[in-house]
């Protein structure tokens, strides 16, 4: 496929396309589309993997979100392409046909509105509605003028018809005192392509108040304002945003001219519009009605057009003709989208199994920045073709390094999971994505730094010669999870170095540090070192740590401010961790307002979950819904602002749903066997439906209590049994059988 695709425009000059380019379609069209049929059905999903694995597959159609199973939306071809897959499906049936409004405010209600409830979306009070959004912007670019510009850059299919609408907004971030007419290497993300994913959504404009909030106190930030230009598009789907603040899982743009007959599947699929690799793959549909719909023909849409024209203004073109052809490894520009849900960070190519020419860039970053979130990390067309993507269109056209975030597990995310866990994680990934925007294909296949401490300093004064411990773990090998292909190769460490510098002077020392074992020779190496600040006059020091593995690779410098004032306190005391449960049915609060110290700026860590996997949370209060009943493990971590830390260790048996229990007993006569599952039961409830695998064609199929089964021929066959509660959970069970 030849890189520069033709465009719209220039096949509607060359006649060989007769729709204009945002025409209604004729009724002919939109009465053929609706005629495929659609309904929800369950999907069911064993264990993490799985939900991964199916959140991948279905991604398009997903409508809602069960502990073990989704809810998708499907044709009737496409349900009986899920179960000859195998896959666990079912139509989903509930007392009433689903009502998805209902069952978003069903969610909504863990969250605890209350009636003072003044902003937010209604129920949502962490994520801002599309107009908080615009005037958080607003009051940032009046608040940080030197840092902060506000651009429009196109309107939406709405406003464009004259309907209402809205404009697409970009907030861009950059020192423009002392970047005045300097081209920078530029990062760019947006979220909310998909409207009902209100993550993506906050997570935009919560990423600019953070790096402008922090720019005074955080010597990385302020590196990352005066070396990088931010272009943050904070809504890109703004009409359909505001269905989906209504409560409804929208997903496409509000277009009119598709699926006329049904006001509740019109419009476009935005990340299925964009011009390249468009109408190349089955995940992108022809059919109006369908969540993933295509559009007409390629940038058909107005946000898809303003979006491609913008990154156009921004990235350099970097790469050749052919599919085949890499951008150079020195490419400057990030380009990262944010979505939700589960629980990944993907790369093109989109549209194609093959990988992309500049796959060892791509899948090292990939890794690198999945890890932070310890979220799964894959080449999109390795699980799924995506055609018309926007990451696929941003490195397609351009080289740039792309990247998709699948954010948490829900479209409409618990408050408590996005702001303990969700944000907390992702910033840290995107400022690493900040970071290495420079040159991404390179220099992210440097050692990162995590942990990295002054203790005894912090970011509080100090006189000189108070002890100091440097402390930071060095890791060539901080990737996310493994799924489908072999994780990136990792290097030994080779060094670590310190640069000081003072505050008006510049560097004053550059120090190479040992490693705490006394040899750098593995990926994962720790610092722990004295510094002796005995001779050091008054003044702020910064203290830039880099290190580089044994190919000569060096990552991204990782900064500290340190305070030496002769006229500092020496008194410090350790802090003292403690916490408060307070657990009801399926949810936990969790208060760290216990936990003592002799100054102010406490932080606070949360590690929660099973004995061997934990979710890391941040805040003094944290929400955590787990909703399955179980044994929980919980450790709090405190740490002063001298970055001496305390610890609190905790397990908990919490009340909540629990998981059928799935049996059964079978006798056989020759080919015929009789099944019965009269001994599965339900703890606390009871088991409603019944599925029967008998291990022939691979189907799993509704059945009774008790089924008798004529096997073809004699042989060994696995026979499978899920039971199903009124919770909407299940449990499986399997048995060899041999039939003579």
């Amino acid at each position: 496929m030849l890189k520069k695709l033709i465009t719209t425009s220039m096949l509607l000059a060359l006649g060989s396309v007769t729709l204009p380019l945002h025409a209604h379609t004729s009724s002919t069209d939109s009465v053929s589309s609706s005629q495929h049929m659609y309904k929800d059905y369950s999907v069911y999903f064993a264990n993490e993997e799985q939900r991964i694995e199916y959140a991948r597959k279905y991604h398009g159609q997903i409508v809602d979100t069960l502990h073990n199973a989704l809810i998708v939306s499907l044709s009737d071809k496409e349900f009986l392409s899920a179960r000859s897959s195998g896959d666990i499906i079912l139509e989903h049936t509930p007392p009433q046909p689903i009502n998805r409004a209902a069952n978003a405010l069903v969610k909504a209600s863990q969250n605890t509105p209350t009636p003072a409830q003044v902003s937010g979306i209604p129920n949502f009070p962490c994520y801002p509605t599309l107009e908080e959004t615009y005037e958080l912007a607003e009051q940032l670019a009046a608040k940080y003028p030197n840092f902060v510009e506000l651009k429009r850059i196109g309107q939406s299919w709405k406003k464009e018809q004259g309907l209402g609408g809205h404009d697409l907004t970009v907030l861009v971030i950059k020192n423009k005192k002392r970047n005045k007419d300097k081209k920078l290497p530029t990062m760019y993300m947006q979220g909310a392509l998909h409207a009902r994913e209100y993550t993506a959504g906050a997570t935009t404009i919560k990423f600019a108040q953070h790096l402008l909030e922090n720019r005074r106190t955080n010597p990385d930030i302020k590196w990352i304002l005066n070396q990088r230009e931010i272009h943050i598009l904070l809504i890109a789907n703004p009409d359909g945003r505001k269905y989906a603040e209504l409560g409804k899982l929208w997903r496409k743009n509000t277009n009119t001219a598709y699926c006329a007959t049904n006001e509740e599947q019109i419009g476009a699929d935005l990340n299925r519009n964009f011009d390249f690799g468009w109408n190349s793959t089955p995940y992108s549909s022809d059919e109006q009605c369908s969540n993933t719909y295509q559009g007409p023909v390629a940038a058909s849409e107005p946000e898809t057009q303003v979006i491609q024209s913008y990154i156009n203004s921004i990235f350099e073109d970097n790469r050749g003709e052919l599919d085949t052809d890499a951008a150079p490894l020195d490419t400057a520009g990030l380009f990262i989208d944010i979505h939700s849900h589960g629980g990944m960070i993907m790369w093109p190519w989109s549209h194609l199994r093959t990988p992309p020419p500049n796959s060892t860039g791509l899948s090292m970053l990939g890794h690198r920045l999945a890890a932070y979130n310890g979220y799964a990390a894959f080449q999109v067309g390795n699980r799924f073709h995506v055609s018309g993507s926007a990451d696929g269109y941003a490195y397609g056209q351009l080289g740039v390094a792309s990247f998709t975030y699948e954010l948490g597990r829900e479209f409409f995310e618990h408050c408590g999971n996005f702001e303990g866990e969700i944000f907390p994680n992702t910033l840290k990934s995107l400022i690493y994505a900040a970071k290495v925007a420079k040159a991404p294909y390179k220099i992210s296949g440097g050692p990162q730094i995590l942990d990295y401490k002054l203790e005894g300093a912090g970011n509080v004064a100090i006189p000189p010669g108070t002890p100091i411990n440097l402390t930071a773990g060095i890791y060539d090998d901080f990737f996310g999870r493994q799924t489908y292909t072999p994780l990136p190769p990792s290097q030994a460490i080779k060094k670590v170095k310190l640069i000081i510098k003072k505050q008006g002077e510049g560097i004053v020392q550059r120090l190479k540090l040992p490693a705490a074992d006394g040899i750098y020779d593995s990926p994962q190496e720790q610092l722990n070192y004295a510094l002796d600040t005995s001779d050091w006059d008054d003044g702020r020091y910064t203290l830039i740590l880099k290190a580089q593995d044994v190919t000569g690779q060096w990552g991204v410098k990782y900064a500290k401010y340190l305070t030496i004032d002769d006229d500092a306190s020496t008194q410090n005391q350790a802090p003292v961790a403690d916490f408060t449960p307070t657990c009801t049915y399926g949810t936990c609060q969790f208060d760290a307002s216990k936990s003592t110290d002799d100054k102010p700026g406490l932080k606070y860590r949360w590690f929660i979950g099973s004995e061997t996997y934990r979710q890391e949370y941040s805040g003094e209060k944290i929400e955590y819904v787990h909703e399955m009943a179980g044994t929980y493990y919980v450790t709090l971590v405190v740490e002063d602002a001298n970055d001496i830390s305390a610890v609190k260790h905790a397990v908990f048996d919490l009340d909540g749903k629990y998981l059928p229990i799935a049996n059964f007993t079978y006798q056989c006569s020759n080919l015929t066997c009789e099944f019965d599952s009269s001994s599965s039961t339900d703890p606390d409830g009871q088991i409603t439906e019944r599925l029967w695998n008998f291990g022939v064609d691979g189907l799993y199929l509704p059945g009774n209590v008790k089924e008798t089964f004529t096997f073809p021929v004699a042989g060994e066959y696995r026979v499978a049994f899920v039971a199903y509660d009124n919770d909407g959970l299940y449990h499986e069970t399997f048995q060899f059988i041999t039939v003579n």
